[in-house]
């Protein structure tokens, strides 16, 4: 260590000596949380606890900058301004700067690399990338409530020539947790960057959310396993989730990574039958956790089915276990049929790969509500008759009656597993049920939920539901015009359609555009705005769509040459 150096703080100057006589004396982005933990030491945090504090799951380098701040004295800023002036040690960009913004030289970088922020985002999503590169962003803080995967990100801009950017994205609050990547022409990308974002308000008033439905329990031996879809956030990065047991009060803290999941291996203390109740913070808001989520429940138990009791059609192979018994249990659900009339926005796909069946069956109450009205009826005995037709793309086919009684396979939240209603509550008794009995008896007539969860063609559902053919026709752009006419002449004769995406195969088709791949989606008519021409579409899901109008609810207009870029062919009940 040089002569002229004199630091007064012992870590930092342990820390000096040994970085000198090191193999590679340099302070790189991952060592310089050493000088950060013993800044951030102070009366109510040792060095250790900051180090711990600094290394948290999902933490910013602006939390850890607040944090080495919050402990910072006048001779450990004065030993940091020897660091960088008289101790000839190399220094990374990004550790040099953390120790520059922290006496004052410099304001902090949130990182360096293919992808910088610069300051904060009261006026947008500001920083460098290389020149002509778009930059992708998803908001981590609100993509638990919809049904985004981690990589659903929205272009929010483009850097100039000099590499600079604006960028803006719909809802962005204080506090949020904004993951952004860069994407070349060639459609390579850069590594995730997280920030946290800030100087939009006074203060982080927005508590992280959990989605209930991404979570399963179940007995794990002595125990009890919580697993979840880690391809879909859970939480916002950072945030803490309390499991309370309702029957023990046992209350279990889990913190959520910086990709919004939880541990792999969680395990909690409980046993089938139990509920947990469950409730989130971000580390400000809702810090007494009693603002609770909702609940989850353990598979097992008492059921407590009265009345007729019909079987029911096996689980799809997913969700059986080894020995042939489903994984879940099902409900009794008592709710009305019709809560007003069928409506598209009733329909929710559930957790299987059966998008053509709701796509068809939100068509169908879109075009022709009377249809879904006749074919189904509740029995004085509490079950309920369905009606098909044994059609196909030629003929109308024959009436085919099923039974079915109100037994649902529902997830540990409560709700359905398979098709639910977005018309109201999922409670059992509340529920509107007209689409998930209709799901239920296709999976009975068509031999299980196996069998009607692995793709299918939508055309032929509505041809089933009606009793009348269906056409199907490739789409281009060179028809485009033409597929635009007979979508209008339909929808003014109420012939529901539906229509499908390209397979996985062409998942670059659909990079930021809010539509999936190998998907189908309900055709609800056509539109014209200021000379151009729209189609109006359903994602079955009743959310996630393209054009972010800030609504969620899975209905959005397509320009006709988008249309006819990501969608492969139209189905249309003749």
């Amino acid at each position: 260590m040089p002569d002229s150096m004199r630091l007064k703080d012992s870590r930092i100057r342990t820390y000096a000596q040994t970085l000198q006589t090191s193999a590679q004396p340099k302070v790189t982005d991952a060592n310089v949380i050493d000088v950060l933990a013993a800044v951030g030491d102070s009366s109510r945090m040792t060095a250790d606890k900051a180090k711990t504090a600094l290394t948290a799951p999902g933490i910013t380098r602006a939390q850890q900058f607040e944090i080495a701040k919050a402990g910072l004295s006048k001779d450990e800023k004065s030993d940091l301004g020897q660091l960088l002036d008289k101790s000839g040690l190399q220094m990374d960009p990004g550790a040099k700067n953390f120790l520059e913004a922290l006496i004052g030289r410099a304001p902090l970088q949130e990182t360096f690399g293919p992808l910088t922020i610069t300051g904060d985002q009261k006026n947008g999503i500001a920083g460098v990338a290389k020149p002509g590169e778009t930059i992708e962003a998803i908001n981590l803080s609100t993509a638990p409530s919809g049904r985004l995967h981690l990589t659903d990100t929205m272009v929010i801009g483009t850097a100039d020539a000099s590499g600079k950017f604006l960028g803006t994205m719909p809802d962005v609050r204080e506090g949020d947790m904004i993951r952004m990547r860069t994407r070349a022409a060639d459609g390579t990308t850069s590594d995730w960057l997280t920030i946290q974002a800030k100087g939009i308000e006074a203060s982080d008033t927005r508590n992280a959310v959990v989605n209930l439905e991404r979570m399963d329990l179940s007995v794990a031996g002595d125990s009890i396993a919580v697993k979840h879809n880690t391809g879909r956030p859970l939480s916002e990065p950072g945030a803490t989730v309390r499991f309370t047991n309702a029957r023990t009060n046992e209350s279990f803290d889990v913190k959520v990574d910086d990709k919004g999941s939880l541990p792999a291996d969680l395990k909690l203390k409980g046993r089938a039958g139990d509920e947990f109740k469950v409730a989130v913070s971000d580390g400000k808001n809702n810090t007494s956790f009693a603002t609770v989520a909702g609940s989850i429940k353990v598979p097992g138990g008492s059921t407590n089915i009265t009345g007729v009791d019909l079987p029911d059609p096996k689980m799809h192979k997913d969700e059986m276990n080894a020995d042939g018994t489903p994984k879940f249990k099902t409900e009794r659900f008592t709710g009305p049929l019709f809560i007003d009339e069928p409506k598209p926005d009733d329909v929710r796909q559930g957790a299987i790969g059966n998008c053509y069946f709701p796509a068809a069956m939100a068509s169908v109450a879109a075009m022709n509500p009377e249809a879904i009205k006749n074919m189904i009826k509740k029995n004085d005995d509490g079950t309920y008759s369905v009606t098909f037709h044994s059609a196909n793309s030629w003929s109308g086919g024959r009436p085919v009656e099923v039974k079915v009684d109100g037994d649902l396979y529902v997830r540990s939240f409560g709700g359905p597993i398979y098709g639910g209603s977005l018309g109201g509550s999922t409670a059992p008794d509340k529920m509107e049920m007209w689409f998930p009995i209709i799901e239920k008896a296709y999976a009975q007539w068509k031999g299980s939920y196996d069998s009607i969860g692995n793709g299918g063609v939508a055309g032929q559902v509505m041809a089933e539901v009606l009793g009348r053919p269906y056409s199907y026709e490739n789409l281009s752009a060179a028809n485009a015009n033409q597929m635009y006419e007979r979508i209008k002449t339909a929808a003014a004769s109420n012939k529901p359609m539906a229509a499908g995406t390209y397979g996985t195969d062409q998942a670059s088709r659909y990079t930021n555009t809010g539509v999936y791949a190998n998907h189908a989606y309900s055709v609800l008519g056509v539109e014209e705005k200021n000379g151009e021409k729209f189609v109006k579409l359903r994602n079955p899901w009743g959310q996630s769509e393209y054009g972010h109008d800030g609504k969620n609810d899975g209905f959005f207009s397509l320009p006709l040459a988008k249309f006819a870029e990501l969608y492969r062919a139209v189905h249309i009940v003749g």
